[in-house]
């Protein structure tokens, strides 16, 4: 099983990656094993045994400024602003999956930042692109956050089926500046990012028609967060907390995805990007399957290696197979999303569903495959030693985002037979 560690045999089946894509994963697989998976950094990642916020941005920052220079910060801005205009789905998901073998709150860094942009990028907005993606494509560690789900409405927000009915966070335009009031929770890089692009409403009657989509950037009066969640994983890799906007001013211009439909067409066809999301959780699978793999081989039940016992080595098996199997999954539909014009435009319902299913095929094969390895491991699975336990506790907040798996499972049936759930 050593040979699917490495990414040539990875990624070469079906044909979909190519030698650029070949290259960028071995780049990033000898960064992640020479400066990842090395001594205790995932656990100074986690800030070690006792959380220590400034032990964990120390290690955060060395890891991140190292991945910097191998252009994963600027790889999908546009090449007018310094990025690399880099547009393949295959291509993303591949860097997600090898920066998620290292740590998932790293890759989740590096998928903020496209992320954030997307809106501004969609739409050409260039005072947004103009004031930050230089900035991004610089040298120095900086994020961004994309600002959805609020307090009272968890995933509502991302059923497009509700049409933005529920976005309570409101936008009015005064006097040349949008005026924002409300409240939003958990985005990533709360109270950290350089800007916040945010999801608002002019009218939450007016249904998908109120969405717009609005650049903040930091430091704007009336903008303030709450302290950090406290959370079972991504402990300091990831800020999470409450964004509150009393009388936020922003220039009119700063609106990336206006009201009257192109919001809502932006906005919905972000959430489909949730594959992406499946492949960062296999590159902690993958690590975990390694750890068990070579754990299980310098372990004995009489005098013979435990992973060579039949039933042990059936269920080492079963997980691999699995791992393959999603990530051909996640291959095949970022494929699908790469080629629109055969297969339908992204917010479509035949590609929501096959988004949504990939996604939540691949965390659960993720989840599965990490208890299975605790399982085999013993007492030494659950130890911070070994780093299986912190891969589970990070992937399980992949699992629920986005919808998590009920959303996304209404969503994968949709596209087999159209209905209206509500």
């Amino acid at each position: 099983m050593a040979g699917a560690r490495d990414p040539i045999t990875k990624y070469s089946q079906g044909g979909l990656a190519t030698e650029k894509d070949i290259m960028l994963a071995n780049a990033l697989h000898e960064y992640v094993d020479k400066h990842v998976l090395v001594g205790d950094v995932r656990q100074n990642l986690d800030g070690g045994f006792h959380r220590d916020e400034k032990l964990a941005k120390k290690t955060f920052d060395e890891v991140v400024k190292g991945l910097i220079k191998l252009d994963c910060a600027r790889a999908w801005l546009p090449k007018e602003y310094g990025g690399l205009g880099l547009e393949s789905n295959v291509t993303y998901c591949i860097m997600n999956e090898e920066l998620g073998r290292g740590d998932l709150g790293v890759a989740l860094h590096f998928n903020m930042i496209p992320w954030a942009f997307t809106p501004a990028m969609m739409t050409n907005n260039k005072p947004t692109l103009e004031t930050y993606a230089p900035m991004f494509c610089g040298d120095e560690v900086h994020s961004a956050a994309f600002e959805m789900t609020e307090p009272a409405g968890g995933c509502n927000i991302e059923d497009r089926q509700q049409h933005g009915r529920t976005i309570q966070t409101r936008a009015e335009l005064v006097d040349g500046h949008w005026v924002i009031n409300g409240q939003k929770m958990w985005a990533s890089n709360n109270g950290v990012a350089e800007f916040y692009s945010t999801v608002c409403t002019t009218d939450p009657n007016k249904g998908d028609e109120g969405i717009c989509i609005i650049t903040i950037p930091k430091d704007t009066p009336g903008l303030s967060f709450g302290k950090p969640e406290a959370k079972m994983g991504m402990v300091w890799t990831d800020y999470n907390g409450a964004m509150y906007l009393d009388n936020v001013r922003v220039p009119e211009e700063y609106c990336t995805a206006r009201p009257g439909g192109e919001g809502a067409e932006v906005f919905h066809s972000m959430l489909q990007s949730r594959f992406t999301d499946g492949a960062m959780a296999l590159g902690g699978a993958q690590t975990c399957l390694e750890i068990v793999e070579d754990y299980t081989k310098d372990r004995f039940i009489v005098g013979k290696p435990v992973r060579e016992r039949s039933f042990l080595a059936a269920k080492i098996g079963g997980m691999a197979m699995k791992v393959r199997a999603a990530r051909a999954f996640y291959m095949h539909i970022a494929s699908m999303f790469d080629h629109p014009e055969l297969y339908g435009k992204t917010n479509s319902t035949p590609q929501v569903g096959r988004a949504a299913s990939s996604k939540v095929f691949s965390t659960s094969t993720a989840i599965e495959t990490m208890l299975g390895c605790i399982e085999l491991m013993g007492s030494y699975g659950y130890s911070a030693d070994y780093h299986v336990e912190k891969y589970l506790r990070d992937v399980i907040i992949i699992h629920l985002w986005m919808g998590g798996i009920q959303l996304t499972t209404l969503e994968s049936a949709q596209a087999e037979y159209p209905f209206e759930p509500w």
